[in-house]
């Protein structure tokens, strides 16, 4: 049996429209930014004409532009092969989780993983991470209600089990 097909993104519910979107820009950006960091960081005399912010905002630093690099690609393969709702909020879920978890591990472990993870970064990660996390809740949330006040249960149903009839009886 076919799985019924996502809803288009303009019939979706505030919450879940604004995960995806939301999505969509982090996940892009996070390539584009850890693209361009390890441009600069293998690239010293582009480095060295760039303008400083620009280079501020690039860090440089490569652990943690492999790192933007591999979540933005993931990130993005996801979005444009899974249309499914859960996929995606599992994506948000495990991302948000990711990027708070490495925000606060920063704030303890002086650049953890050979990253260079200072206060303008742990700022970025314990924003983007509780933000994806709160997005995430929500959209989990506007489901459930909308299922609920259309009397449909929320949960997965479960298959039911049939005991086997013995041989001999039937």
């Amino acid at each position: 049996m076919n799985a019924p097909l996502e809803q288009p993104t303009s019939q979706l519910n505030r919450p879940t429209r604004l995960l995806y979107i939301y999505l969509w820009i982090v996940m892009w950006l996070l390539l584009i930014q850890g693209s361009g960091s390890l441009l600069l960081r293998l690239r010293p005399d582009i480095e060295a004409v760039t303008p400083w912010l620009l280079a501020t905002l690039m860090n440089g630093n490569t652990p943690h532009a492999v790192l933007h690099i591999v979540w933005g690609l993931i990130g993005l393969t996801i979005l444009f092969l899974s249309r499914s709702r859960a996929a995606r909020i599992g994506l948000g879920l495990t991302f948000g989780t990711f990027y708070t978890l490495l925000g606060f591990l920063a704030i303890f472990v002086y650049h953890p993983f050979g990253m260079r993870l200072e206060l303008p970064e742990n700022v970025f990660h314990l924003t983007i991470g509780p933000l994806m996390l709160l997005l995430v809740l929500l959209a989990w949330r506007s489901q459930r209600s909308a299922l609920a006040s259309e009397g449909k249960s929320a949960e997965v149903p479960r298959q039911q089990s049939i005991p086997p009839t013995p041989l001999g009886r039937g």
